[in-house]
Order: C-alpha cells, then structure tokens, then sequence
C-alpha cells in the first residue's frame, strides 16, 4: 500500500481542506443536506474531521428511495467530471453471480462514482420494499450515513485508534484480496466505519470473494444494535 499523504497548507486552505459534509449527533453521522450536492462533491478534497480524527474518506455512501433519483443524481455527477466505476446495477448477484447464498434482503441498487479529486461516491437504493435499506432509510431518513470508509495506509494499526475512540470490530480479522484490504467497525450507537487499504491503480469498492463477508458483517453490527 502507498502511504498517505494528507493535504499540507495555511490555515486558510486546511479549513477549506476540512469543509464537511458530515455532522455527528449522538454518535450517529449524518449528512449535511446543503453539502451533498454534485456541485459540492466537485470541489471536495475529501479530506475532513471525523470523530475528531482527520481523514482521507475513500468513499461513503448517499442512499435514495429509488433507482430513478439515484441514476439522476449519477448523471449529474458525471456532467461535473465524475467516471463510473462500478454499476450501475443490483448489487451482488449483477457483479458477482457466484454470490448467489447471500439473503437477497441485503441486495441494492449500486453506483460508484470517481471523482476529479480521487474520492469515491458511492449511490445506493433499494431492490424492494422493507428490504435491508429501506428499512435503513426510513430509521435514519435521506440524511443517514449507511457508512464511510475511512483509507489508512495500515488497517490494523488505524484498527488500535478506532478502538479508542469506543470502535469495535465487526469481524475477527480485516478482509483481504484483489489489492484491498477492509474492515468494518462500530460505535455503540450503530454507526458504521470501514478501514480501508487499497491500491492506487484499484478503485474498487469491493471484491468479489469476499462479498459476503463484507455483507455478512454489516448484518453483524445491525443486530448488535
């Protein structure tokens, strides 16, 4: 993995730096409605605070009621220099039809886009009504952060600082293979972060071989809620 280099300016330039989409309340991140524009994610280094940690976001997820607001949404991001990445399309069985066990309650509609910057978005929306994130969706409303991964250059030892700040990890070990390495992690409120490690040529947001247990740990902090 390369190491990461965090933007270096004047304080004029780091505030800049550090404009965030994301709030926190009670433990929870949500997004700031006025922030999560196309027109925002341009311009946005993808660097900022969370959780009183400054981070590079690798990507994060926008969710949608459905497919048409969030293809609209994708087509305005690629108008802005935007590149699809992954998707779009039902997300596992159309990426990775030997995924076939995982319960299709957890299957969405998935978009990746890359932007100008090197910053991933992710856009999702429900397969079915009450499905995993539909019922997401209407717990935490439009401006819920499903979750945002976070790229460190060294995912065990980014594990020992969430860990501190009251994280703990949803499996037992980081998920390796095809030049990333993932870990999800948790607050006691429910949030959701991923530690992530990739390869500057991999923009990626998954592997197929280990969908499941990506997929598999996210059910695991949802019923530890």
């Amino acid at each position: 993995m390369t190491k990461l280099e965090l933007p270096k300016g004047n304080d004029k330039t780091l505030n800049s730096d550090l404009d965030s989409p994301f709030s926190q309340k009670d433990g929870l991140l949500e997004f700031k409605a006025e922030l999560t524009t196309p027109e925002f994610f341009k311009r946005w280094s993808f660097v900022t605070n969370v959780y009183g940690e400054r981070v590079q976001v690798d990507h994060f997820v926008l969710t949608f009621p459905d497919f048409t607001r969030l293809k609209n949404y994708a087509e305005a991001l690629c108008q802005l220099g935007g590149q699809i990445v992954e998707g779009p399309g039902l997300f596992p069985i159309e990426f990775c039809p030997e995924t076939y066990v995982i319960t299709n309650d957890l299957w969405l509609h998935l978009l990746t886009i890359l932007m100008p910057s090197g910053g991933l978005v992710v856009l999702a929306a429900p397969h079915a009504p009450d499905d995993q994130l539909d019922r997401f969706l209407h717990e935490r409303g439009n401006t819920g952060v499903h979750h945002i991964a976070i790229r460190v250059d060294d995912v065990q030892s980014a594990g020992l600082v969430w860990e501190k700040k009251g994280f703990h990890p949803l499996s037992r070990e980081p998920l390796n293979g095809d030049s990333l390495c993932q870990w999800f992690w948790q607050n006691s409120a429910g949030q959701i972060i991923e530690l992530i490690g990739r390869s500057p040529e991999n923009h990626a947001t998954f592997y197929c071989q280990n969908i499941g247990g990506l997929r598999l740990s996210e059910v695991a902090g949802i019923n530890a809620k």
